[in-house]
């Protein structure tokens, strides 16, 4: 009965109130206290930082009340200031938290050096490969007397002759000098127009030529899109040029200066084969 009589009694409520009223507090100071220190539902937009140097992004992550982390550089990319900001994660305009670390990938201050690898004795195609896949800039194609056609003989950086393994720097351009083998040095002049500039390269390579002078119209809107629609010397059918010779081409975007020689291309691009099959069957 006195138990009951407690719990009915003003001072059992009174204490009830009291813990109540003292829990409350505690978890609204425990909730203000844990707001404070993570700043819940404060949200900071990451600032794009590409190209900045490593020490205007510091200042500027440090303004917004940002961490950073470097991760390992990048290839060195030559379009990027030196030892500039390449990327970062989370990415620019991203909302984060005060304090977030933004992780940061920078260009290297210069460009890593590669081995020259073995070219010596390799075919063309197979020394084009080689380089390309290791980051070299092909550069002339030169042929000198030699047993074996187009096996390179000798290796070329800036004039003077170089060995395998020998380091440069990623981009470097990279002189071949091949073999003329036993046969006539004269080619065919590849069929170039409505190619880009690169397609005209690579086919010029493939074809053991060289590319000689570039002119793009003066008016051009977009030098992406130009195409060939002139070249020198002339495209031919028969052998009538040497091994390594340069071949000049004209650029434009205006594809109304474009020849209409869909027929003559058709013949251009007719295997050898094919073409001496045909002439033997017109002197029947």
């Amino acid at each position: 009965m006195k138990l009951i009589r407690f719990f009915k009694s003003k001072t059992f409520w009174a204490n009830v109130l009291v813990a109540i009223i003292a829990l409350a507090l505690l978890f609204w100071g425990l909730t203000a206290i844990l707001n404070s220190y993570t700043r819940h539902g404060e949200n900071i937009q990451v600032p794009d930082l590409s190209r900045l140097s490593y020490e205007e992004a510091v200042r500027r992550l440090q303004s917004e009340e940002l961490e950073h982390e470097i991760l390992d550089s990048a290839e060195f990319n030559p379009e990027f200031p030196r030892g500039s900001i390449l990327g970062q994660y989370p990415y620019p305009g991203s909302l984060v938290k005060v304090g977030r670390v933004i992780k940061l990938t920078l260009n290297p201050l210069k460009p890593r050096k590669i081995d020259l690898p073995e070219l010596i004795e390799k075919t063309k195609r197979r020394a084009l490969y080689d380089l390309e896949s290791k980051g070299f800039e092909i550069g002339e194609l030169t042929y000198v007397p030699y047993i074996g056609k187009d096996v390179v003989v000798d290796v070329k950086v800036d004039g003077r002759s170089v060995k395998s393994k020998s380091k440069f720097e990623k981009g470097t351009r990279v002189n071949l000098v091949l073999g003329q083998g036993l046969g006539g040095s004269l080619i065919r002049v590849p069929y170039l127009k409505r190619l880009s500039l690169e397609e005209a390269r690579t086919k010029l390579l493939e074809a053991s030529l060289n590319l000689g002078s570039v002119r793009f119209d003066e008016n051009i809107a977009d030098s992406a899109a130009a195409i060939v629609y002139q070249q020198y010397p002339n495209p031919s059918r028969k052998p009538s040029i040497n091994l390594g010779s340069q071949v000049d081409i004209w650029l434009s975007d205006d594809y109304t200066k474009l020849p209409m020689d869909s027929l003559e291309y058709l013949q251009y691009e007719i295997p050898d084969s094919l073409n001496n099959a045909k002439d033997s069957a017109s002197s029947l």
